[in-house]
This record gives structure tokens, sequence and C-alpha cells, in this order.
């Protein structure tokens, strides 16, 4: 039990990310047991699976009228040939051909035995084909919890001499007899039937410190055909009776499977339990006992290696007993002297698939294309400090330009696996600045990233009055709002019946934005310090509303050009700012010049000088959709083009709000 210990304390101190490598199925898994959660997308494995299964058999044997025990021993070897591909990061697909060979090896330690008979009986084929596909997801998008469904179909695909094994060699050992079927040895069907199907439902977690504990449970239908002559034989081993069997039995079987394994660094310990129950096998001897179940125990080591290849080494046992009479097609009956009906038959056909053996080695040879990868990731960890005590916090971890959810420290300390390049971190805690920084992680390799947050210093107050900007009347209900506050500091409020606000804000520049119902909105930075209370009065413009004209003619242009100059940029800088807070007014900019020239050279200078100010408006950030140009030319004077004071008047540019844009 030290040793267990010992062994298991290295492990947990190796546990690395898991290996996505397959089962026999050919899908992502451990040996029986399939891993719910999906091979990576577009990569690929395929796997040579083998197992050789031993058991000792005891039996009564009678030979020229003298009974003795024999101690044979049966053989059944079995190889699948598999391949898995991941479509998408849901579903992948796998397929695998089998082969088996079945053999079972006399005791031939009785003289007239050994005189009467060859000491093996064997046959082999390459048997059966079965297609695989897993649609998985991860309910909890932290890559660890993955529920799927796997369905699958199975057929023969050739056989050997027969479907089963049959006993050719000279002479008799009691048991059998020349050409009679071996019926009650554990495998000695060649393969699973000729038609397989069904589903299981997947259930995994595979935890980031390398545990992984899998379970699947499904129903599946076989379909085994048995085409034989049963031979009643005297004591002498002389045929008395024959009965021609043609019997088709159909199996529904309920497996439930479940793995246990643990990622270290090259070697991956697992455990895995399979159980199946047998539907259909209702029939019993009148002691309560019926043979309709099966179950083993299977684990080992899988060893990886960065080459692509991995390597299994299994061991398996039974842990439900086989009794030959209930796996002999009713022969057993027929010998006694009564004809056994199909459901008799049916209730003592082999399984399908055969009963497992006593005892089993295995070892796998599997190459996968995710072993050949680059590392992808790399690993960021550090502590969370008080920037003035050196305490350890309590904080939340986030990296909002990934997947991966934000965690909590444990004793101030965090780690994280991270997608390699730069990726930005945040971390909060209350009472504390939040921190944000981008790193750049190395795949393959650890980060340390220590954070010391700095305490929310003591807050100023933001106070005021908020009216109107043309008639001095207070307005009630004004919203004002900071962005970008701390968490847990509230940054909204509105005025009283008096126009009054009043906000407590920590020290820095603060973004202020003031709103109300049909006025502009107003938006200033402010600067606060700690426990100062800073006056700041808002006046209010009332909204633009549909049919306004803003006329403006001190936005100046170089002579007989459309370009503007420097003095212009002040007021349409206000003006783009206007139409950004009021997100969605569409205006109509218009130019319009005095009579020098002539209509025709004024139209076209118009219409430059208009498409000059929307072209201005939209670089400062007004959306193009909301703005329009025209140009009038002359045509529209405000005054007499009488003097060079009314010329000037005339050259203008008029915003006109035509309403509200589609978005």
């Amino acid at each position: 039990m030290k040793l267990i210990l010992t062994l298991l304390a290295v492990l947990l101190m190796s546990a690395t990310v898991a290996n996505a490598l397959p089962s026999y199925w050919g899908l992502r898994g451990l040996n029986r047991v399939v891993d719910a959660q999906p091979i990576e997308t577009n990569q690929y494995s395929v796997g040579l699976f083998t197992h050789l299964g031993i058991s000792q058999d005891d039996r009564a044997a009678v030979l020229n009228n003298v009974s003795f025990i024999a101690e044979d021993t049966e053989y059944d070897a079995t190889g699948h040939l598999a391949f898995g591909y991941g479509i998408n990061e849901m579903v992948e697909m796998a397929g695998r051909v089998s082969y088996w060979w079945n053999g079972y090896r006399r005791d031939l330690s009785n003289a007239d035995r050994d005189a009467g008979t060859g000491d093996w009986e064997s046959d082999d084929a390459l048997n059966e084909a079965v297609l695989s596909l897993k649609i998985a997801f991860n309910p909890t998008d932290d890559g660890q919890f993955w529920l799927g469904f796997m369905p699958q179909v199975g057929f023969a695909i050739s056989t050997g001499d027969n479907d089963y094994v049959t006993m050719y060699d000279a002479g008799t050992d009691g048991i059998w007899y020349l050409d009679d079927p071996m019926f009650t040895m554990r495998r000695a069907m060649l393969n699973s039937g000729k038609l397989n199907l069904g589903g299981d439902m997947l259930v995994s977690y595979n935890a980031d410190f390398g545990l992984g504990v899998h379970l699947n449970a499904g129903f599946h239908r076989y379909s085994q055909q048995f085409d034989f002559a049963d031979n009643r034989r005297n004591a002498a081993g002389g045929i008395e009776a024959t009965d021609d069997v043609e019997l088709t039995v159909d199996d529904n079987v309920v497996r439930v499977a479940a793995g246990l394994e643990f990622q270290t660094g090259i070697a991956i310990p697992f455990v895995e339990f399979e159980y199946s129950k047998y539907l259909d096998r209702t029939e019993e001897a009148g002691n309560g006992e019926r043979y309709d179940e099966i179950a083993l125990l299977d684990g080992g080591f899988r060893f990886t290696s960065p080459y692509g290849l991995a390597l299994d080494l299994t061991g398996s046992m039974a842990l439900t007993s086989f009794d030959p009479e209930w796996s002999d097609l009713g022969h057993g009956i027929y010998q006694a002297g009564t004809t056994p009906t199909e459901e008799e038959r049916a209730q003592r056909s082999p399984f399908p698939g055969g009963y497992p053996a006593d005892y089993g080695v295995g070892i796998n040879l599997i190459f996968s294309s995710v072993l050949l990868q680059a590392p992808t990731h790399g690993t960021l960890s550090g502590i969370v400090t008080s920037s003035e005590t050196g305490e350890v916090l309590q904080a939340e971890v986030s990296f909002p330009a990934s997947s991966v959810l934000p965690q909590a420290t444990i004793n101030g300390f965090y780690s994280v696996e991270l997608l390699a390049g730069s990726v930005p971190i945040n971390v909060t805690a209350e009472g504390y600045l939040p921190f944000s920084e981008t790193v750049v992680i190395v795949a393959g390799e650890d980060h340390a990233l220590d954070i010391a947050l700095d305490p929310i210093p003591d807050n100023g107050i933001l106070t005021g009055t908020v009216t109107n900007a043309e008639t001095d009347e207070i307005i009630v209900g004004a919203s004002v709002m900071v962005d970008g506050l701390p968490e847990g500091i509230e940054g909204t409020t509105t005025t009283n019946a008096s126009g009054v606000y009043s906000i407590a804000l920590p020290e820095g520049n603060w973004t202020v934005r003031v709103e109300a119902a049909d006025y502009l909105n107003v938006v200033k930075v402010q600067i606060m310090a700690p426990e100062v209370t800073t006056i700041f009065d808002v006046q209010m413009r009332p909204a633009l509303v549909e049919g306004q004209v803003l006329s403006f003619n001190n936005i100046y242009f170089e002579s007989g050009s459309s370009q503007i100059k420097a003095e212009s940029f002040g007021i349409l800088d206000q003006v783009a700012q206007t139409l950004i807070d009021n997100a969605g007014v569409r205006v109509r900019i218009a130019g319009h010049t005095d009579s020098d020239g002539s209509s025709s050279y004024n139209q076209g200078l118009s219409e430059r000088r208009a498409n000059s100010v929307l072209d201005y408006l939209v670089r400062k950030g007004v959306p193009a959709n909301t703005l329009s140009a025209i140009g009038y030319g002359e045509e529209n004077p405000v005054v007499p083009n009488t003097s060079a004071s009314n010329k000037a008047q005339n050259r203008r540019i008029e915003f006109t709000v035509l309403g509200v844009a589609i978005q």
C-alpha cells in the first residue's frame, strides 16, 4: 500500500495536459472506454490494438469409458486496426477493422487422449468492421466537462472455414467430435454477427491537473446467424440423430463502461470497467441462475513520445464466471434426448463478441498527429498583492481576448494555461484600482507575473447644477454618468428637484456625460482630486429638431477654393462633437456663395465647399451615412449682394436637421 501511495504521489507531481489518443473504437479515449471530448480539428490518429486472452478449463472428459479431468487451455487473440479524425471542435469520426484468432489447446497428459487426438484446434478471420461517430459539446465552456453521443454500426467482413471454430483433428477427446462446432468455448464465434448497431451516451471530465474520468452508457443490438448440424451421439461416439439448425439470434444489450486515467509526463496509468447486460437472455435453469451478463476489468499504462508514437501495455480479467452449459446452442438438451426449441437454442447461444477471457494482456501501438504538434500554449502564474501592505489579495484574474474563464486567486495565487501570443489580462479586487496589461505568452514556456494592486484613493465630490443654456431654467432628472470607474463605484446619478447633482469619484481624469430629454448631450473630461469638492455646472442646449437650420458664416475657405482655413477648425470640431453626441441625427450640409463670378462657377464652388465640410466631419468621427451635401451657389442670399459686408454674410455653410437616421 505504501508503494502504491508513493507512485500516485509521483504521478500527481508530474501531471500534464491530456493527450488526445484513441481507444480501440478509433475515437479518442482509453482502451475500451471512449472520451467524450473530441480530438482536435483536422487531427488524426491510427492505432494497432492487440490482445491475447488466456482461460484455464477444467472439464470432465470420458475416453474408453474412463472419466477424468482434462485441464485444457483456451486462447483468443484479437487485433484491431483503428483510425480517427477530428472533423471540427464538436465532431469526430472513426472506424476499425478486426482480426480474430480463437484457439483451444488440449491437455494430453492422459495416454488415451494423447493417442486419440491432437493438441490444437483453432480458426481465424479478418472478421468485421465498425464505423463510429462522436458528437460532443462542452456545456461549461471550460474545456474540461464534456457530453457526447456515439452512434456506431458494425458488420461482418469475412470468416474462416465457418462462422465458428470446429474440431478437425482426427479422434475425439470426449467433449468435441470431428467437424462438430466447439460452441462451449468462450469465443467459439469468429465475429459479433452479421450486423450490429447502437449508440452510447458519453460523459467525461478532463481536469487541468491531469485527471480524466469517463463514463459510457448505451444500447446495442446484435444479429447472429447459426447454420450447422447438431449431432446426438452414443457412448461409442456414433451419430444417433441429427438436427439441422438454421437460427437467427438477435440480442439487445445494455452496455456501461467507466474509465479513470491520470496524465503524467510520459506514462499515463488508466483503469477501465465494462459491463454488458443481455436483455433477451431470460431463461433460467430453475435455480435462479441466468446466463445474461458479463463484466471485466481492464487497465494498464500508456507511454507517449514527441515523435507521434504511443505505446499501451494493458491487462484484463473477467469479473463474471463462464458457464459452458449456457453457451452450447442447446446441444446439451439435444444430447440428453430432447430436441430443443429455437428459443431454447437462442437462450444458449454464444454471446456476440464472445465471453471475456479469464485473464488477458495487450500491446497497442498508436500514432497521433496531436503528439507531433509543437506546443501551442504557455503557462502564466503569479501572486496578487497590495502595493501598500504586501498582503495577498482575493482577486479575479480575467482574460478578455480569450475563451479562458475568469479565475479567482487562491491565497493570492493564480495559474492559467493560455494560447501563445499577446494576451490582455485584467485583475480586479474589492477596494483596489483595476490592473490591465498585455503579456506575451511563448508556447511551451512558463511565465511569472506578480501583480501589486493600488488601493482606491479617497473619493472627491463632483457636484453642480444643470440648467437650460438659453433660459437658465433648472433641469430636473438629468442623468450624470461617469464611464470607466473601478468596480464597486457607482457612476450614475440624476439631478434633484433643484437641478443639483452630486457624485463621489476617485482621483483621476474621468469622462463625465450629462444627458436629458430634449437637450443636446454634454461631455467633458473632469479632473478629480481626493477629498476635494469640485464644482461642475452644466448648461444644456435644446436638442436638434427636424427642420432646424444652423447657419455659419464664420467657416472660412481659401479664396476661390474649397480648402478650409485653420481658423474654422474650432467651430467644425464643435459641430462634429454635437453630431457624435446625438447619434442618429441626419444632417444636410449646404454651401452658399455671393454673386461675384459666374453663376455656374459659384454653383460648383458651393458644392465643393459643402463636400469639403462633409469630409472633415467624417474624419472627426461623424458617421458618413448621417451626412449629405448640396450646393446652392448664389441662388439663396440672406441679404442683397450690394456691399462687401452683405456678401460676407451670403458666403456661408448651413446645416439642416433632416431627422433621425436608420441605423
